[in-house]
């Protein structure tokens, strides 16, 4: 099975609130309870990935149950996302960007009307990757570094 996050396996949004994680862990719970099989009499392997995966539905609800545990569940599952850097979904030239003096950052809106911004200290860094404020989009900001000598 490959790595899915707790959300994933729990078929939910990670913007999911406590009760619709509690409503879709139970569902999930009686769909791949090993009792609850039609096939649970006649075929073992099957059985075996049935607990593997009621397992993992446990396991996720545990941890997405108790506030405090979901959010450093949340901020590991960030974490891993952001080092992911290789991987962006469109390059945006930082002149096609709207900048922002107060902030000293630069930002466009995401097709889910969400906004990628990045700031000049990112930049600075080497940090062109930036993800969307609300969805798990991402872009590589394209842009040329002028030295001052």
């Amino acid at each position: 099975i490959m790595n899915l996050s707790h959300y994933e396996l729990l078929e939910i949004p990670e913007t999911a609130t406590q009760e619709e994680i509690k409503q879709q862990y139970q569902k999930l719970l009686l769909l791949h309870h090993p009792d609850k099989s039609q096939h649970s009499l006649t075929n073992n392997s099957e059985d075996t990935k049935k607990d593997g995966k009621i397992n993992q539905i446990i396991e996720a609800w545990k941890i997405l149950k108790d506030p405090e545990l979901r959010k450093i569940y949340d901020n590991k599952l960030k974490a891993t996302k952001l080092k992911h850097d290789g991987l962006f979904n469109s390059e945006i030239d930082l002149d096609d960007m709207e900048y922002d003096q107060e902030t000293n950052s630069y930002s466009i809106r995401c097709r889910c009307s969400g906004l990628y911004i990045i700031t000049e200290e990112n930049l600075d860094q080497g940090a062109d990757i930036v993800g969307c404020t609300d969805c798990s989009l991402r872009i590589h900001v394209l842009y040329e570094t002028i030295s001052e000598d």
